[in-house]
């Protein structure tokens, strides 16, 4: 059984690479289409390659559940048409050995898709990020890009632009007092983080009390803030982009300041579902291939898997959007359909005889 267990195994995997590749393959291409037309003398063909090509690992990270669906629908089905499944049932092998077989490679998929989406995507993505800032801005990062607000208990901060994330410019920081009156505002023209705080450099200190004002310019003053660079790192990058050790920290920073952080929290569980979904997509191959799919050609089951792939996307999208906006849970929007498709996988592979 251990052969047949690898044959399984391998053809699996390799059936839904392969899918995963051409999925992956055909959005880069159409992907340096749609950037083809911003290209000029600032921006040049190499740099709208190089754009493209850092965004494969996201692109690959969302396609997984989708590939694998596909890739084992083919190969399960083609083993159906072959009757390869008939002779492995014939030799002793059970539909929960196959099964176990399959879920062995999505394990292995599963753990290959976390990875991507943990340690490779994020990375790439702001990369690719810093190419388009560079060539169409000349800026160093994407936190350059725009000003951005942030909290740090009490105060509230402004920053003007941000080369990296431990070096802000223009910066306004806004104390308020326990009956949130403003009580002091100080500028700077750059701060630089020093491991426990920024310096601050250029610094013009305006105290309003009893209807004063009391103003001092220092050269520079060290600002002991809990708002650290990690945090900084992630304000203007899309959160499907972040990893889950970054969407934690900042989940963090935005709960000990009473922001909301149900955005946040919906990718941090979105990031958890995924190998989950690769996981259930593969099981639901299971009863199709053993069902009406295994005497159809390869292009009925490719239309099949496309089908049942657009509709757990367009319900997962459309779940993550409903629960932003009326107060769903993030877990319960963000897993829902996928545990859906889980309970009806389970029920239908149990019912093969």
């Amino acid at each position: 059984m251990r052969i047949l267990d690898r044959y399984i195994a391998r053809a699996v995997i390799g059936g839904s690479l392969t899918v995963l590749l051409i999925i992956v393959s055909m959005e880069l291409i159409f992907s340096f289409v749609d950037e083809s037309g911003d290209i000029d003398d600032e921006y040049t063909a190499f740099q709208a390659l190089l754009y493209v090509a850092l965004t494969g690992p996201q692109r690959a990270y969302e396609a997984f559940p989708i590939a694998t669906l596909i890739g084992s629908l083919m190969t399960l089905g083609g083993m159906a048409a072959r009757h390869e499944l008939v002779v492995m049932r014939a030799s002793g092998m059970s539909v929960l050995n196959i099964g176990r077989s399959v879920m062995t490679a999505g394990l292995l998929l599963a753990l290959v898709a976390a990875a991507i989406g943990e340690w490779v995507a994020p990375p790439a993505e702001r990369a690719s990020l810093d190419v388009e800032a560079q060539a169409r801005g000349g800026q160093v990062s994407m936190l350059s890009r725009d000003g951005f607000w942030a909290r740090d208990g009490q105060r509230f901060i402004s920053v003007g632009s941000a080369p990296s994330a431990s070096l802000l410019e223009d910066v306004r920081i806004y104390a308020f007092d326990d009956q949130r009156r403003l009580r002091e505002v100080t500028t700077a023209s750059r701060a630089r983080y020093a491991g426990d705080g920024w310096d601050l450099e250029n610094v013009q200190r305006n105290r309003f009390a009893g209807g004063n004002v009391d103003t001092e310019s220092q050269d520079s003053l060290f600002w002991e803030a809990g708002l650290q660079p990690d945090v900084l790192d992630v304000v203007v990058v899309d959160p499907e982009t972040l990893s889950m050790v970054e969407l934690w920290t900042y989940i963090g920073y935005l709960q000990r300041n009473e922001l909301e952080s149900e955005r946040y929290e919906l990718a941090l569980w979105l990031k958890i579902g995924t190998p989950i979904a690769t996981l259930t997509m593969l099981l639901l191959t299971i009863p199709l291939a053993f069902g009406s799919l295994r005497s159809t050609g390869a292009g009925q089951r490719i239309f099949v898997g496309v089908m049942i792939g657009i509709a757990f996307y367009l319900s997962n999208r459309l779940l993550n959007h409903l629960g932003l906006v009326y107060g769903i849970p993030p877990m319960v929007s963000a897993l829902l359909p996928t545990l859906i498709c889980l309970a009806a996988a389970i029920y239908f592979t149990a019912r093969i005889r």
